[in-house]
């Protein structure tokens, strides 16, 4: 299905390297043992990285997002994620994620991958020819073992970051998932050390707001932890 998630009906963002504006979407479901290809929808624009500029400081964070035009027949019943026979609600999260967090990503075959941010911000401007480009204040995200492996392999990317559900209770957001971020790929140190890699979301997803071709299409969705689980309360411009 679609790896990413789903703003309102009408838009939708997805990891952007496999991507250019003017392209096909398509999802991929199983068939009589075939795989059966339907396009959802077009990508509106991408951005492989974005600027930030504050009172203080400029920076550039690493975005490799795409923000997709999805078609009216395209229907999703919401942004729900299910573990262990739990249904969470996804929401954005709009703060700096620190080191040793645990997370766990879905995987393109179904499977919960768990792991921790081993490195952020990690910053890497030596691989411009290579298939990441250079980094800029991405997740590194690890086993927690001596000798770190990424959690992910290729043909994950896009795959969301997500908290880990804690035990169930009277806390009113029992039932709320962060998404940290979004798979971008992976890099690798040596033959035994390895990183999965993912964008910083709550960064990225202000400045890709603010951009002219999208600010038209998400007015008055707030920038700070967005719940894109629902999103009948806000005033879409679509």
């Amino acid at each position: 299905m679609l790896s990413g998630t789903v703003i309102d009906e009408k838009t939708g963002i997805t990891v952007a390297h496999a991507l250019n504006a003017g392209e096909d979407v398509m999802k991929f479901r199983p068939e009589n043992s075939e795989e059966v290809r339907q396009v959802i929808g077009q990508c509106l624009k991408t951005f492989r990285y974005v600027q930030v500029t504050t009172e203080k400081s400029e920076y550039t964070l690493s975005a490799d997002m795409a923000v997709l035009d999805l078609r009216p027949e395209f229907s999703i019943r919401g942004n729900f994620v299910h573990w262990a026979n739990r249904e969470f609600r996804v929401r954005i999260f709009g703060e700096r994620v620190a080191r040793n967090t645990e997370v766990m990503v879905l995987d393109r075959n179904g499977t919960f991958r768990h792991g921790v941010v081993r490195r952020e911000p990690f910053t890497d401007t030596t691989l411009e020819a290579s298939a990441t480009g250079n980094l800029y204040s991405v997740l590194g995200i690890g086993t927690e073992a001596e000798r770190f492996s990424a959690i992910t392999r290729a043909g994950d990317s896009g795959a969301l970051v997500l908290s880990v559900p804690s035990e169930r209770g009277d806390d009113s957001e029992d039932d709320v998932l962060d998404v940290y971020g979004i798979v971008i790929g992976q890099i690798y140190f040596s033959a035994e050390n390895s990183l999965t890699l993912a964008n910083y979301l709550g960064g990225v997803i202000p400045e890709v707001f603010r951009d002219p071709a999208v600010v038209q299409r998400v007015n008055g969705i707030p920038t700070d932890n967005i719940d894109f689980t629902q999103m009948a309360d806000y005033d879409l411009n679509v």
